[in-house]
């Protein structure tokens, strides 16, 4: 049993690093709205969106497909923080 809670110990720091990198992303997805407003950019960027999920499947070989889903989950996410 001792070696299930090593492995449950090590499933908790990866979830802790996957929590901060992901308010890492949301505060940049703030920043990047300030500079489309000041810019006058549209929130919504397809091409962009495409271009993230692409790299998703690229990086993720037999997990993309599920990794898509939740990435795309991200990028509404934040696309909601930029309005």
């Amino acid at each position: 049993m001792s070696s299930l809670n090593h492995y449950r110990k090590k499933i908790d720091s990866i979830d802790k690093k996957i929590v901060a990198l992901l308010k890492s992303r949301f505060e940049v997805a703030k920043q990047i709205s300030n500079f489309k407003k000041s810019s006058k950019i549209r929130i919504a960027d397809k091409k962009r969106e495409l271009e993230v999920l692409s790299g998703i499947k690229k990086y993720s070989k037999s997990h993309w497909r599920f990794l898509t889903i939740i990435f795309k989950k991200i990028i509404d996410y934040s696309k909601k923080l930029q309005k």
